[in-house]
């Protein structure tokens, strides 16, 4: 199958060696604010003329090298960014699940790559902590089902994600949970996720990185499992894993094998979740299924909790705060 090439200067995505790569689509549409933002793209607010559809498109601009003075790390740099969307776009493509974004088709103008996703109204979790701060646990137990079933569904499909934290978890209005951004998401060449791999390159965010990952000896589909448990600390304390450390310093406390501070005042049920996610050794560490039936924590009926009531609340105590903060400042 040839490799997708518009022009000279246009990224070539996929290759022959890529089995039914998705076709591109040529959608008319109409772009919005930007909502988001990543190391190799934005994410801007767009509406399918067609349809109407509202989406999310994530744009990523592949300059040609021959655009840069340093054409040598110009030339990685621009192999790296085509080789993260190249693993994305394949990676939606195949993946059709509730927890999962849904991804619907990309197209190229130049050196402009557009892909096409789900538009998730509430945005991320990373965006509400910063808004709204630490949540309550009905709520973070809500997410947790969610992103704990989806995370089933990705290594059923030996699908290592790589990046689950925050800012790559969605929430709609509805309370339907996504998770968002594959571009370093991998395959496990073993077919089964929670096999260790000793060829698994590092990658991922320092902050919720698992212990076995800064070793550089392999890991596997559990370094989700822990990721999931820096984002249970994310949302109950309203502060990142690791928060007021540097990055050297959470490698050399993992490389110790330490486990994230954990918050004061949760409850039992929280603190077994956490206990189980923050396990150092992944052979002890449970997989996605397993973790569901050893914590009652994620034990719920996810649409009990109403999101929407809860967000307007917030929204109407953030407005009221920012207008008081206003007159007092004045």
């Amino acid at each position: 199958m040839p490799s997708l090439t518009i022009t000279s200067d246009s990224p070539s995505i996929f290759t022959d060696d890529d089995i039914s790569p998705p076709k591109r689509r040529s959608i008319r549409w109409l772009k919005g604010d930007m909502i988001g933002k990543g190391s190799f793209g934005r994410v801007y607010y767009g509406v399918n003329l067609n349809t109407q559809e509202v989406m999310a498109v994530k744009q990523i601009d592949v300059i040609p090298v021959s655009r840069y003075r340093n054409k040598a790390e110009a030339g990685v740099n621009r192999q790296k960014m085509i080789e993260s969307l190249r693993s994305e776009i394949l990676l939606l493509n195949e993946l059709q699940h509730e927890n999962v974004v849904r991804y619907s088709g990309f197209d190229i103008d130049q050196t402009l790559v557009s892909v096409f996703l789900e538009y998730v109204s509430g945005g991320s979790v990373a965006s509400m902590i910063a808004r709204f701060g630490s949540f309550e646990e009905p709520l973070a137990q809500m997410i947790l089902h969610q992103v704990l079933h989806g995370l089933e569904y990705l290594h059923d499909r030996s699908i290592i994600h790589r990046d689950i934290k925050g800012s790559n978890i969605l929430v709609n209005m509805d309370g339907t949970v996504k998770i968002s951004d594959f571009g370093i998401s991998k395959k496990n060449e073993l077919n089964m996720a929670y096999q260790l791999n000793s060829k698994m390159e590092f990658a991922g965010s320092v902050f919720w990185m698992a212990p076995e990952m800064s070793q550089n000896s392999g890991y596997s589909a559990k370094i989700d499992i822990w990721a999931l448990g820096c984002v249970a600390l994310e949302m109950l304390s309203g502060k990142y894993p690791w928060s007021g450390k540097g990055h050297m310093q959470v490698m050399w406390e993992l490389k110790q094998g330490n486990t994230p501070p954990i918050p004061s005042g949760l409850s039992r049920e929280a603190m077994v979740f956490l206990a189980h996610s923050f396990k150092i050794d992944p052979e002890e560490r449970p997989t996605a299924a397993q973790l569901y039936e050893l914590s009652s924590f994620v034990q719920i009926d996810p649409y009990e909790f109403e999101f929407e009531q809860w967000w307007e609340e917030k929204e109407q105590l953030a407005k009221l705060q920012d207008t008081t903060s206003s007159i007092y400042s004045d």
